[in-house]
């Protein structure tokens, strides 16, 4: 007898259906290699668990799905719950109320919207604020547990809540209340996560821009409670990477709004300090016409530095631990047997988002010594650019590369662990100066995590790079 019946394999599909003991190797299993064929990756114990209680309360409920519109359910408690507490006791029969607590309690915790688990459930629940958060935790769900008649539920949510949000948007009492920006935070969750292929994210974009206009609609009076100062940390922190990604001006009313409130809204130097490079990122780059060669690179040179000493923060403040990956029991996939062990799974995306940014900036100064306007650069100044690309740049690299089996082998919950790696290695796979097992690494985990957590946007993002080797708006 193979094990217990009872208890879903973890097997990749290929080793499942030939029912052959699979090694479970990543990023496939030896099995598969030999016999030439795509593994596909494995299912992990919380996948499998809650795609159980999962599958039966989503068809019982696609005929009442497709009927009839659903209310709103309410989140069960108000109190934070484990995430074994969540996948032990007996789950409720609807999609929305699973959707709700997946994100409440495991999506929302470790991102950006980390405060809402502060916030009564009662007031996320009630009136157009619960189809705005419906929405994206359809959404999520539907994706992880590749459920398509709960992505078409998240669809529906997500339309309804699109029309309340306008209608609050032109109310002057109701626009500038939190629960109306709340709701656009959350619309433009679900368009970053609905975005997919090469399609420029129109409404992304739109709400991003509108929550610039909320801001200055709210004024001072939004940092008069928690919840108003985390939607503008939040929101600020939008617009700024959005401005970045376009090479526009970040809004200046951004740093007039908080800058008597810096203490009350940062909760650490580090992350009000990131927040002014990505600012000085998007101005130089809505700039550049304006700047000489040298001038243009003497700009890159300071925003390395200040880079450079949020790492070294970092490192004093929350440092991680060097593994040797064959101390690790079991097979572990890495990247030149080498694994970064951090105090949590929000500290090491911290890490990483630093580390991207500044290879983005490094890549930025290859980008300028390439330039036929750097002819005037001393040898001092090649050399150093030179140093930061083939040096820095590939540490770097290796950093984010060894941080990669915490989020996948070492998380108790890699299916939200893993989309954090989506953006990093996604730059290390275009950077040219990354060497190309470095590259190619990084591709073979996106693809990994692509298939086996349901992420559309990493199996595009790989394909868009295999093609190009670019990544166009992203």
């Amino acid at each position: 007898m193979r094990g217990n019946p009872a208890t879903p394999s973890k097997a990749c599909q290929p080793c499942r259906i030939k029912r052959r003991k699979c090694d479970m190797l990543r990023p496939g299993c030896s099995q598969c290699r030999r016999a030439n064929i795509e593994c596909g990756g494995y299912r992990d114990a919380f996948s499998l668990r809650l795609r159980d209680q999962t599958s039966l309360a989503a068809r019982k409920t696609h005929e009442r799905i497709t009927r009839s519109r659903s209310p709103a359910p309410k989140i069960e408690s108000d109190k934070k719950i484990s995430m074994n507490a969540l996948i032990t006791r007996e789950l409720p029969d609807t999609p929305e109320t699973l959707a709700l607590s997946y994100f409440m309690h495991i999506y929302a915790p470790t991102g950006a919207f980390e405060y809402l688990v502060d916030v009564s459930a009662t007031y996320l629940t009630t009136g157009s604020l619960g189809d705005a958060l419906l929405a994206p935790s359809l959404l999520l769900f539907a994706q992880n547990l590749r459920l398509p008649s709960v992505q078409s539920l998240a669809q529906s949510h997500y339309a309804r809540a699109l029309r309340s949000t306008n209608s609050a948007l032109s109310s002057p009492d109701l626009a500038t209340s939190d629960s109306t920006l709340l709701a656009v935070l959350l619309l433009s969750l679900f368009e970053a996560l609905d975005f997919q292929g090469r399609a420029i994210p129109v409404n992304w974009n739109a709400h991003t821009r509108g929550a610039s206009g909320l801001l200055r609609l709210r004024g001072d009076r939004q940092f008069d409670n928690s919840l108003g100062r985390h939607l503008f940390r939040h929101a600020s922190l939008n617009i700024r990477t959005h401005c970045a990604q376009l090479g526009v001006t970040t809004p200046s009313l951004l740093s007039t709004l908080e800058s008597a409130h810096l203490e009350q809204i940062y909760p650490t130097g580090r992350t009000r300090q990131f927040g002014q490079v990505v600012d000085a990122i998007a101005n130089l780059r809505a700039n550049v016409k304006h700047l000489s060669a040298i001038e243009h690179l003497f700009k890159l040179f300071e925003l390395d530095a200040e880079l450079a000493t949020i790492l070294d923060d970092l490192w004093i403040d929350v440092p991680y631990e060097i593994v040797d990956a064959t101390a690790i029991q079991g097979s572990v996939y890495t990247y030149k047997n080498k694994v970064y062990r951090y105090p949590s799974q929000k500290l090491a995306r911290a890490w990483n988002m630093v580390r991207i940014t500044r290879l983005f900036i490094i890549q930025m100064l290859s980008y300028a010594l390439a330039s036929p306007r750097t002819l005037e650069f001393s040898k001092v100044v090649r050399t150093r650019v030179q140093e930061l690309v083939s040096v820095t740049g590939t540490e770097l690299i290796s950093d984010i590369l060894h941080s990669v089996p915490f989020a996948l082998e070492l998380s108790i919950n890699p299916i939200v662990s893993a989309r954090s790696l989506i953006y990093p290695l996604s730059g290390i796979a275009v950077f040219e100066f990354a060497l190309p097992d470095a590259a190619e690494f990084a591709l073979n985990i996106l693809g990994f995590i692509g298939r086996q957590y349901g992420f559309p946007h990493a199996i595009d993002s790989a394909n868009m790079i295999l093609q190009t080797k670019d990544l166009e708006d992203w």
